[in-house]
């Protein structure tokens, strides 16, 4: 019967692997990012911008909604007839935190992208303030960037009729705040038709209201129209127009960038620069489709998660400042340290293994 290493080898082991944990811990730096004005500057702007479209909401006389803790406006109703899924209203309240500008300012550049490279974001009204941080932390960066947006949101999210995610994006761009090639827009909503998800119970109405939303801003801004009974042929349409691209921007739960069905709920959340293997099924998702080509993919949904790797408190009162997150930095560790703890570690562990072996 073969013996084991002895116990009082496996506990000396155990303390010097946790001894040299807690100096790895003890010692490590945090390293303010080389790029941390920029991620600062997207934050201001961002705070800034938040203001500027609370002023605009409050000159049509939208009162706040009575869950918007921090009074920012931006929180819309539950229920209108361009809601189209539940959504969560702590990630909502959470993601208008102004920091998450300068998380994707630290996205683009984990990505690689430089000054002047193209950003494709596709986004649906659901998490209008992720939106709003894409595109002010794209203009501060320096890329070109690209947007097709759909009408549709989930719960808490863009979804006053009188202030969509339409008006969120171009009021915006009017105001100087991002710079952006509206491409397209489309409905939203399951198969990206524009039914709400209220239709027949709360509404009526809700396609032909998100039809004549959908044509007037297309008619006003140039941007095409995307109707499509297939949605095979809309993501390939969104294909076309995207053209050739350095990153991939999914904001929300729009299918034709998610994927439908289950599809949409398949593809890691955060940034993904490992190419993922296409589903066997007949839509895609544009996220698939750019990251099975290699390109970075960078998915916007999870909030919570989103906020915990980028140092943001999850659904703060009131909201934090600019620059005051944990995003700005990196915690570099010592790798001497470690190395040295694992030589350790295993050095006593096969001397302990040979010793044992010698005194059967």
């Amino acid at each position: 019967m073969r013996k084991s290493i002895k116990t009082g080898y496996l506990i000396a082991a155990l303390c010097v692997a946790i001894a040299f944990l807690v100096a790895v811990l003890a010692l490590a730096k945090s390293e303010e990012n080389h790029y941390a004005d920029i991620q600062l500057s997207a934050a201001k702007r961002m705070a800034e911008a938040e203001e500027y479209l609370k002023s605009k909401i409050q000159e049509k006389g939208i009162e706040v909604q009575e869950n918007d803790l921090n009074k920012t406006y931006l929180i819309g109703p539950d229920y209108t007839e361009l809601t189209t899924t539940l959504g969560n209203l702590e990630a909502k309240r959470t993601s208008l935190d102004p920091n998450f500008a300068a998380a994707m300012v630290r996205y683009y550049q984990q990505a690689g992208l430089k000054k002047g490279d193209i950003v494709a974001i596709g986004s649906s009204g659901s998490f209008p303030a992720l939106a709003m941080a894409t595109v002010i932390a794209a203009k501060e960066y320096g890329l070109k960037t690209k947007v097709i947006a759909s009408l549709g949101a989930s719960t808490y999210g863009a979804t006053r009729v009188e202030f969509n995610i339409f008006d969120f994006l171009i009021c915006l761009r009017d105001a100087g705040y991002a710079d952006f090639e509206l491409l397209a827009v489309s409905r939203g909503g399951e198969h990206d038709y524009g039914e709400g998800a209220m239709e027949g119970l709360l509404f009526e109405g809700s396609k032909e209201l998100t039809y004549n939303i959908c044509q007037t801003v297309a008619n006003e801004t140039g941007a095409e129209y995307l109707v499509y009974d297939s949605l095979v042929d809309n993501v390939s349409r969104r294909l076309e127009l995207y053209g050739d691209i350095d990153m991939f921007v999914n904001v929300g739960g729009a299918a034709a960038n998610s994927g439908a069905g289950m599809t949409g709920h398949s593809f890691p959340y955060g940034l993904v620069l490992e190419r993922q293997i296409l589903p066997n099924v007949e839509v895609k998702g544009l996220c698939y489709e750019y990251s099975a080509k290699g390109i970075p993919v960078l998915n916007l949904l999870n909030v919570k998660q989103l906020a915990a790797e980028n140092g943001i408190t999850f659904d703060p009162v009131p909201l934090l400042e600019p620059g005051d997150s944990g995003v700005y930095s990196e915690t570099r560790y010592s790798l001497v340290l470690i190395i040295l703890g694992i030589v350790s570690t295993t050095a006593i562990l096969v001397v302990g293994a040979v010793l044992s072996r010698k005194k059967r």
